[in-house]
């Protein structure tokens, strides 16, 4: 283990909506007397440090090679790396009781990093979502600690997880989001050099069994190269339950997708468990060749209710255990009954990498794991 540890403080606490996205609020800052970063042999499951306050925990996907046999139990006793422990210590117990009280407590460390990926995944997009809205977190900068993408937003394996596509979709080029501490503000924001003329902002509310609640609100706005527009409000008030889902669209003139973003809204923290109620759900996953080292994939929920956090990944052949490094240009994304999304997967060639083709697979929070047909 490192002989000089990293020493963490919270910086300040800022109060968070308990509809509005967790761990958003507060912050975190770390200082290291000096010393070498590294780890230790055998420290079982690793997560590495991730910027502000939630960390990169294993990728559900994979996570039997990231463990001794029998498994560990998620809590003190796990031999973690003091940069990833989840219990007490440098870290407190601040991330693992956010987990608990939102999603429940963990019967295991995949039931864990289960949960944990939409944690990460929420107040990764939350920190950049705040800066693009020119409300960061004390002042006109984002601060990051360990900026460098491989050592916050992605696992021991260097699979990406939750952290890694959170941050991605709050930073996209062309976005809708949405800001709980604003009255559920729907803004679009352009981080491009060039106007999008007649853009629509459109917004949905759905219950978890999948079913539209109420109509549809859109509105049509001009967005300037690097600026942002408010579109309009979603209120979450009383008539509303408890849990549901916000769909954001984006679209421009013809109707085509510039940014789609879906928001859990939950009137307290603990009626995120709802989630832990929502039926399996079946996937189907099909590809087709993109290019020497990628594949484009369409994964559809062919369920009845929706899956939570559908996530793609790369098995490295024979075994789906195995995960390889990739990207996919979306990710840890919501599909309704029926509804299908296209995503394109693409990894660089390893050195010690099997000749084949590695799989691809797909799971979501309520769906077990499916390999490509």
């Amino acid at each position: 283990m490192p002989k000089n540890p990293p020493r963490l403080r919270l910086s300040r606490r800022v109060p968070v909506s308990p509809g509005g996205s967790l761990l958003a609020g507060l912050g975190l800052s770390a200082t290291r007397p000096g010393g070498d970063w590294s780890y230790a042999a055998g420290t079982g499951l690793r997560r590495a440090l991730h910027e502000l306050t939630a960390s990169g925990a294993p990728a559900g996907i994979g996570i039997a090679v990231a463990q001794p046999p029998g498994g560990h139990p998620v809590g003190d006793d796990v031999p973690w790396s003091p940069y990833d422990r989840p219990g007490t210590g440098q870290w407190s117990d601040a991330y693992l009781t956010a987990v608990n009280d939102r999603l429940g407590p963990s019967s295991s460390p995949a039931d864990f990093c289960r949960k944990a990926q939409l944690v990460n995944y929420e107040q990764a997009r939350a920190a950049f979502e705040a800066w693009r809205a020119g409300r960061p977190l004390g002042g006109e900068t984002l601060p990051l600690w360990v900026a460098h993408p491989g050592a916050h937003r992605r696992d021991h394996g260097l699979a990406a997880g939750g952290a890694h596509y959170g941050a991605r979709k709050g930073a996209e080029p062309l976005h809708v989001q949405a800001a709980a501490t604003d009255g559920w503000q729907v803004l679009a924001a352009n981080g491009t050099a060039a106007a999008v003329h007649r853009a629509t902002v459109t917004a949905r509310l759905h219950d978890l069994g999948g079913r539209p609640i109420g109509a549809p609100v859109s509105r049509q706005l001009d967005l300037a190269p690097h600026g942002t527009a408010d579109a309009f409000a979603v209120p979450f008030d009383r008539s509303l339950p408890a849990t549901h889902l916000l769909r954001l669209r984006l679209t421009d003139g013809a109707g085509r997708v510039l940014s789609a973003n879906d928001y859990l809204r939950c009137r307290t923290p603990t009626d995120m468990r709802s989630l832990n109620g929502l039926p399996s759900v079946p996937l189907s996953l099909r590809t087709r060749p993109a290019g020497p080292l990628a594949v484009t994939a369409t994964v559809r929920n062919t369920g009845t209710s929706p899956a939570a956090m559908v996530r793609l990944a790369l098995a490295a052949a024979p075994a789906a255990d195995r995960v390889r490094p990739a990207v996919a240009d979306d990710n840890c994304f919501w599909l309704l009954p029926g509804e299908s999304r296209q995503v394109t997967v693409s990894w660089a060639a390893g050195g010690d990498e099997p000749a084949a083709r590695p799989a691809l697979v797909a799971e979501a929070y309520n769906a077990l794991r499916v390999r490509e047909a």
